[in-house]
């Protein structure tokens, strides 16, 4: 079962989820049985006073008013993202240079296109930060040819999409951004940016979801997902859905994870897509949720653990108008 962390009243866009794997070695749950129960988004504001008593809800204040502001850094403010060594990646940047020392004053020893692939085989100790970018240099082989790269200049994720090729970069977590690129061979056809929370290179995938369900329909529509740092525990992994229209550019919609829990407030949540059916729980007292065509409904889930008789339910729906996903919320 996929939970989200419920602070006072918050935008869970904006508020980081921590590790559902810490709830679930914790309390004990139903699992789900269905792929479509897998599925899990963030998004909408909820009250969590109606999953706390009185006396829960004023001593969760006093934590946020008195506490909180006690530990202004976050764990993750010195940390620095990186990659894999023996793990191959691809280039970034266009025309990047392979250098013979981890440093911009050293010879030049080839030029490396969009795209091109290398391997990681150290990283070094010099740093180098460009606009609020920072990252190791690294010893990489490209080809026949050994250099070193700075690490900005490198894709933390990529993942072929037909002839086309997804390059995914990491800004870190001062500028708090992911920058996408679409590339085919090692021409540019677009590039999107977006916030998305102090990101690290924990996890990275992606899921190519079926287009046809919308009409008229985008190019391509998949989701990528990434860890992001959460200031109650480790973080979560969020997804961002994203299509590509029909001229090649990338449109960002909206993000989704797989939650988790603060006791004793918890919350789950599912996407329903065309054609798909969220069945009946009687136990939850949720009843069944049918997609709707051109549109994503979001049904969250609030609960306790402690209280086993406390369920609510809020139901949100991303409406496709053939270019975006435009969000209505249900009373």
């Amino acid at each position: 079962m996929n939970t989200i962390s419920l602070p006072v009243r918050v935008s869970f866009n904006s508020f980081p989820m921590t590790k559902p794997t810490k709830l679930l070695s914790t309390y004990r749950f139903e699992k789900n049985t269905i792929p479509l129960e897998k599925r899990s988004t963030i998004g909408s504001l909820f009250p969590i006073f109606c999953t706390m008593s009185g006396y829960k809800t004023f001593r969760y204040l006093l934590l946020v008013i008195f506490v909180f502001p006690l530990f202004p850094q976050s764990h993750w403010d010195d940390y620095i993202h990186e990659k894999t060594i023996g793990s191959t990646y691809r280039i970034f940047g266009d025309n990047v240079n392979l250098r013979e020392s981890d440093n911009l004053k050293s010879k030049v020893k080839k030029k490396l296109s969009m795209g091109a692939v290398v391997t990681i085989l150290a990283k070094t100790n010099q740093i180098m930060e460009q606009d609020s970018v920072k990252e190791y240099w690294y010893k990489v082989k490209s080809e026949k040819d050994t250099g070193f790269i700075w690490g900005g200049l490198i894709a933390d994720y990529s993942f072929p999409l037909e002839q086309n090729t997804i390059l995914c970069r990491n800004l870190g977590v001062k500028r708090r951004t992911l920058e996408l690129k679409l590339i085919q061979g090692d021409k540019l056809l677009s590039q999107s940016k977006w916030e998305a929370g102090a990101v690290s290179n924990e996890s990275w995938n992606h899921k190519i979801y079926p287009a046809s369900q919308f009409s008229p329909s985008p190019k391509f529509l998949f989701g990528l997902s990434y860890f992001v740092f959460s200031e109650i525990e480790n973080g979560s992994t969020s997804e961002q859905l994203i299509s590509i229209t029909s001229d090649s550019k990338l449109v960002s919609h909206f993000s989704w994870n797989h939650g988790s829990c603060d006791p004793p407030s918890c919350g789950e949540s599912w996407l329903v897509f065309p054609g798909e059916t969220l069945p009946e729980d009687k136990k939850t007292k949720r009843k069944v949720t049918k997609g709707k065509t051109n549109t994503i409904q979001e049904l969250t889930h609030i609960f306790d653990i402690d209280n086993s008789k406390t369920h609510e339910y809020y139901n949100s729906e991303y409406i496709w108008n053939g270019t975006k996903f435009q969000r209505k919320e249900n009373p």
